[in-house]
Order: structure tokens, then C-alpha cells, then sequence
């Protein structure tokens, strides 16, 4: 139901309506260059999460994805091919800094950078934050 939503343009009062939710779940912006962790509900793998209500049905958002969405509204879709990655590996983190619209490959490319704690690139997608 998510990606239906976020290949529309959802009206102005829904996209308030959300953001004052993402604020509200969002533990603040933080230091500079900290990640913004969310504070609300999280599934079973550790990523948070946001249900709302749009448009008469109930959405099961990934706030980080959500978060960036609302970021570039009007910019970009968001098609379900892509992902939206933590670049600092946080899935708490919401910041729009530390996240990167990309495909599979490269997401999973980014666990090497964790597990060896160096990043060496990613062919035209931001470096890892480590």
C-alpha cells in the first residue's frame, strides 16, 4: 500500500499532517552530523516504523523512507525497485543527510562496509558514514 503512496502527490494537508507525525517520532535533530533517531514503534527487524491513516487506509510506512519522501516532495517518486539506504547503518536514523536513494545492489554492497569498517565507494552513490 506504501508504494502506491509514494508514486502519487499527496495533498498539502496530508503531508503536514505526516510530517508533524515524523517530528513527533523523531528524536530531534540532534548534533551536527548525529544521526536523527526515531523514537516510535519499530518491526521485528529493528527498523522504524510509522501507521497512518491516508486517505481512508491504514499505511504501514518505513519512517526512514517516509522521512525522505516528504523531504524531496515534488522532486522524485519513489519507484520499489530502489531503496532507501542508511548510509550510517543506523535503522533508527531518519536524517535525510544519512540516506541514499539507490538500488538493491548497492544497499548490499554497503554490508561490507560494516562488517570491514572501511568504505571504498559505491560508483556514484554517497560513502558509507562509518
Amino acid at each position: 500500500m506504501a508504494s502506491a503512496f509514494y508514486a502519487s502527490v499527496p495533498s498539502l494537508h496530508t503531508v503536514q499532517r505526516l510530517k508533524n507525525l515524523v517530528e513527533q517520532k523523531s528524536g530531534g535533530a540532534g548534533a551536527a552530523g548525529a544521526c536523527r533517531l526515531w523514537v516510535g514503534e519499530h518491526d521485528r527487524y529493528g527498523y522504524a516504523v510509522l501507521r497512518a491513516t491516508v486517505a481512508g487506509k491504514r499505511i504501514h510506512f518505513l519512517a526512514h523512507r517516509l522521512a525522505f519522501f516528504l523531504h524531496f516532495l515534488g522532486t522524485m517518486i519513489l519507484i520499489d525497485t530502489m531503496n532507501v539506504s542508511h548510509i550510517c547503518h543506523n535503522k533508527k536514523c531518519i536524517k535525510v543527510e544519512h540516506l541514499s536513494y539507490e538500488p538493491q545492489s548497492v544497499n548490499n554492497s554497503r554490508k561490507k562496509c560494516l562488517a570491514t569498517r572501511e568504505c571504498t565507494g559505491h560508483h556514484g552513490y554517497p560513502k558509507c558514514i562509518l
